[in-house]
C-alpha cells in the first residue's frame, strides 16, 4: 500500500480508560493462578500480567511488521522513476524507529539497560536494511541486494535470536528464534517482491502470513519470559484459553483495520486514476477477515448471531470502498452520507449486537463509542491521504491499530466473564518455545476455540476465484 497523504480529525476519548473502566474483562479479585490462594480456583480472565505481556509484545511486533513492510515499499518507490513517488518514506521510517524504541524499552523493563542496549544495536541495523532493500531492488544493484539479504536473513536473525535465547535463559530456543526471525524477514522481502511484480494477491497473502507470524513470536517470547521469571508476573501464564481468545480477537481486529484502511485508500487511488492496482487484493483480504470474524461469532453464539453480525459487518467494508471513491470524486454529499453510516448506523448496530450477545458484559454505550472511534480513524486517514499529510496518516494508523487491541481486550474479557466455564485451563497448551506455531507459520493451535476460523478465509478466496472463472 502506498500511503500518500493525511490530516486527522481525532475524537478525543481516552480509549483504554473508556473501555477498561467499564470492567469488561476486569481481573477478578482472586487474580489468575495466584499462588497465595491455592485452595481457590481463580476465575479465567484475559487480564493477567502474563496475558498483558503477550498482548503488548504482539501489538509492538505486529506494528513493527506493518511499518517495516511499508518502509521497504516506500523506499522502492522513492528510488524508482515513474509510478508512486514514495513521498511518505520519511514519516513511515519515523514510525518504524519509534516502534524500535518502544521494543527496546520493553526489553529494558524486563532485562535491564545492558540487554536493552544490545537489543537496540542489533535492531537498528534491521530497520535501516529494510529501506536499503527497497532502494537496492529499485536500482537493480545486485551486489547491494545480496548484501542486504545476507544482513536480514542471516546476520540479523542470528544476532537477535541468540540474544533473545540467552536473555530468556534458553526458554526461547536459539535455533527456533533464529528460524522464525528469518521467516519474518522473508515475509517483508516477498511482500515487496510480489508488490513490484504486480502480483498483489500473492503480496497480501504474504503480508497476512507475516502479520500473523508476529503474534506467534509475541506468544512464544512472552511464554519464555514468564516461564523464566514467574514471580514477576504473579505466577500467571501467557498462554491460557482466555488469553488465546484475547490474542485471536486482537489479531483479527488489527488485520481488519489495516485492510479496511487499505481498501479505502486503494479505492481512492483507483477512482483518481493514479493507481489502485492493489484494490482487488486488499478488498478480498478484508472480506476474508470478515468471514473469519463471522466464524468466531458462530463458534461462540451460533448461526443466528453470526448471520446478524455478517449482515451488519458487510455494510462496513462496502462503505469503506465507497468512501475512498467519494473522496476522490469530490462528492461531499456522498462523503457525508457514508461518514454518517459508518459512525451512526454501523457503529450503533454492531455495538448493540455485541453488547446484547455478551449479556451486557460489554456495555452498549462503550461498544458504540469505541466503534465510532475506530471508524473515525479510517475516515481521517483517507481524508488526510487526499490532502498530503503523511505524518498524520501514519500517526492515525498507529493509533488506530493500537485501538483494535483495546477492543480485542474488552470484547474477549466480556466473553470470558459471560462464559467462564468455556475458558477454564485446557491441557496440552504449549508453555514455551514456538512449538507447532513456528512450524506451521500460523496460530492454528491457538484457535482451537474457533473450529471454523482457520477455514473461513480460504473459503472466501475459493468462492471469489470460482465466480471470476
Amino acid at each position: 500500500m502506498n500511503w500518500k497523504n493525511a490530516k486527522r480529525t481525532v475524537i478525543a476519548v481516552p480509549l483504554s480508560a473508556a473501555l477498561l473502566a467499564t470492567g469488561a474483562g476486569a481481573v477478578s479479585a482472586s487474580g489468575g493462578n495466584n499462588a497465595d490462594v491455592p485452595e481457590k480456583v481463580a476465575a479465567p480472565t484475559v487480564e493477567t500480567p502474563a496475558a498483558q505481556l503477550r498482548a503488548d509484545l504482539s501489538q509492538l511486533l505486529s506494528t513493527h511488521f506493518i511499518y517495516q513492510s511499508e518502509v521497504a515499499l516506500q523506499a522502492y518507490h522513492k528510488a524508482e522513476e515513474g509510478g508512486p513517488t514514495g513521498d511518505g518514506l520519511e514519516q513511515a521510517q519515523a514510525q518504524l524507529e519509534v516502534n524500535g524504541e518502544q521494543l527496546t524499552a520493553a526489553v529494558k523493563s524486563v532485562y535491564g539497560q545492558e540487554a536493552a542496549d544490545a537489543f537496540d544495536k542489533i535492531f537498528d541495523t534491521q530497520y535501516k536494511d529494510s529501506a536499503g532493500y527497497g532502494t537496492a531492488v529499485a536500482n537493480g544493484n545486485e551486489e547491494e541486494i545480496a548484501q542486504v539479504k545476507e544482513d536480514l536473513l542471516n546476520q540479523f536473525p542470528t544476532d537477535l535470536g541468540t540474544l533473545l535465547s540467552q536473555a530468556t535463559g534458553g526458554n526461547l530456543p536459539k535455533d527456533t528464534a533464529i528460524s522464525v526471525l528469518q521467516e519474518h524477514e522473508k515475509d517483508v522481502m516477498q511482500f515487496l517482491d510480489h508488490s513490484i511484480a504486480g502480483d498483489f494477491e500473492a503480496a497480501y497473502t504474504e503480508f497476512n502470513e507475516g502479520y500473523e507470524r508476529m503474534f506467534t513470536i509475541g506468544t512464544a517470547l512472552s511464554s519464555a519470559i514468564v516461564t523464566q521469571m514467574p514471580e514477576k508476573f504473579d505466577n500467571t501464564k501467557a498462554v491460557t484459553p482466555a488469553s488465546d481468545l484475547r490474542a485471536t480477537f486482537s489479531q483479527l481486529l488489527g488485520a481488519h483495520f489495516y485492510y479496511q484502511t487499505a481498501t479505502s485508500v486503494e479505492a481512492y487511488e483507483a477512482a483518481k486514476g493514479e493507481g489502485g492496482e492493489a484494490f482487488e487484493a486488499v478488498s478480498e483480504m478484508q472480506e476474508a477477515n470478515a468471514e473469519q470474524m463471522k466464524a468466531a461469532v458462530k463458534s461462540l453464539y451460533g448461526q443466528e448471531a453470526a448471520d446478524a453480525f455478517s449482515e451488519i459487518f458487510s455494510t462496513q467494508y462496502e462503505d469503506s470502498e465507497a468512501l475512498g471513491e467519494a473522496i476522490a470524486n469530490g462528492d461531499t454529499e456522498k462523503v457525508n452520507e457514508i461518514t454518517d453510516m459508518l459512525l451512526n448506523t454501523f457503529a450503533v448496530d454492531l455495538g448493540t449486537l455485541l453488547s446484547e450477545a455478551t449479556g451486557g458484559e460489554l456495555p452498549k454505550e462503550t461498544a458504540i463509542s469505541v466503534l465510532q472511534q475506530h471508524e473515525q480513524s479510517t475516515i481521517d486517514i483517507v481524508n488526510s491521504y487526499a490532502e498530503g499529510d503523511y505524518e498524520a496518516v501514519y500517526n492515525t494508523l498507529t493509533e488506530g491499530h493500537a485501538l483494535m487491541f483495546t477492543i480485542g481486550q474488552a470484547l474477549s474479557g466480556a466473553i470470558v466473564k459471560q462464559n467462564p466455564e468455556k475458558f477454564a485451563a485446557a491441557p496440552g497448551m504449549p508453555e514455551t518455545g514456538m512449538g507447532g506455531m513456528a512450524d506451521s507459520g500460523n496460530m492454528n493451535w491457538m484457535l482451537y476455540t474457533f473450529p471454523l476460523l482457520a477455514l473461513a478465509g480460504a473459503l472466501v478466496f475459493t468462492r471469489r476465484k470460482a465466480l471470476q472463472e
